[in-house]
């Protein structure tokens, strides 16, 4: 009791071990202080369609995984079979219908985490990366698949992976500057898309960087649902009080 009163006067200052001790008398731990001031910077007033919003995204975002890892194995697939051209329109254009249909509601999830930790180049990110996906999808409907048989082949394939990895780049950036306001997986995986990205650029090591899209997609898919629980939390914590 001594020590208290001392603590509350200012005339020491109490060590780790005694605020312990004085967080366990009070049915409180630690670990979980540690916890709660962390949600407190990544606490913002979600509303309940913001909720469902994030939910859909992550779980659209497991669909759209699934199409990606489709498309780049049919891809290589194409092109050693000399595949005839209506084959390939009959598998590209449902493809890109199915790729835009899943992409938009996926990259909603970091529009609302853009707005609500009013992160502005994030945003910027996004739609640069929207612009990219559309400039791929066009890109691949001038190339055959049947090896690249021409220099515009060529170049549409080189312009296309310098493309993706600025998407990448700028996504990974995007993500990174939120880091504050979630936790460290969210730098861990701006660090990885840049990373990715940067072999995108390089070219020579794209087929690197394709190797990695789906493990990066599977991380996202998970960031995005921890994103979404940490929302849930905050509402339910919100309509306690």
């Amino acid at each position: 009791m001594r020590t208290i009163q001392r603590i509350e006067a200012r005339e020491v200052n109490p060590r780790s071990y005694t605020v312990k001790i004085i967080l366990e008398v009070l049915v409180e731990d630690f670990k979980n202080m540690q916890t709660y001031s962390s949600l407190e910077v990544a606490e913002i007033n979600w509303t309940t369609n913001e909720l469902k919003t994030l939910n859909k995204s992550w779980m659209i975002g497991v669909l759209y995984t699934v199409i990606t890892l489709i498309g780049i194995l049919m891809e290589p697939y194409f092109a050693t079979n000399n595949t005839p051209t209506i084959w390939l329109f009959a598998f590209r254009i449902p493809y890109a219908i199915l790729f835009f249909l899943t992409v938009f509601p996926l990259v909603n999830g970091y529009k609302l985490m853009a707005k609500n930790f009013k992160n502005g180049f994030l945003t910027y990110a996004i739609y640069m990366y929207i612009r990219v996906a559309i400039c791929m999808t066009i890109i691949t409907f001038f190339i055959k698949g049947s090896s690249f048989s021409n220099a515009l082949e060529i170049v549409l394939s080189v312009f296309s992976m310098i493309i993706f990895g600025v998407g990448a780049c700028m996504m990974g950036l995007g993500i990174l500057k939120i880091k504050e306001n979630l936790d460290s997986f969210a730098q861990g995986i701006g660090i990885i898309k840049i990373v990715n990205g940067s072999l995108l650029l390089t070219v020579i090591f794209s087929p690197i960087a394709l190797f990695f899209v789906i493990p990066i997609l599977i991380l996202e898919v998970v960031f995005l649902h921890n994103t979404f629980k940490t929302a849930e939390n905050a509402i339910i914590n919100s309509s306690n009080l």
